[in-house]
């Protein structure tokens, strides 16, 4: 019996609540989120506080709320992707 590969990019459902809070926070008071949102999260995957698959899936949880920031969430996006090897 042969099993097919069903998708070529992985799925991931783990969203780092810290951040999804308070990117609904900012986004309610500003209209999108701030750099510093971004940096912490990016600090935090690379100090390995939280795991870069993680980290990418709660990049896709704030992106809705981070719509003034979507270059800089791309950005870091295709860096966690790199430091995984997909990209």
């Amino acid at each position: 019996m042969r099993i097919n590969k069903i998708n070529q990019q992985p799925q991931f459902n783990a969203v780092n609540q810290k951040y999804l809070k308070r990117a609904q926070k900012e986004h309610a008071q500003i209209k999108g989120i701030t750099g510093d949102l971004l940096e912490c999260l990016r600090t935090d995957v690379e100090f390995r506080v939280i795991s870069i698959r993680d980290g990418l899936d709660t990049l896709e949880a704030i992106k809705p709320y981070g719509q003034n920031a979507i270059r800089a969430i791309k950005h870091i996006e295709e860096g966690f992707l790199m430091d995984l090897g997909i990209k």
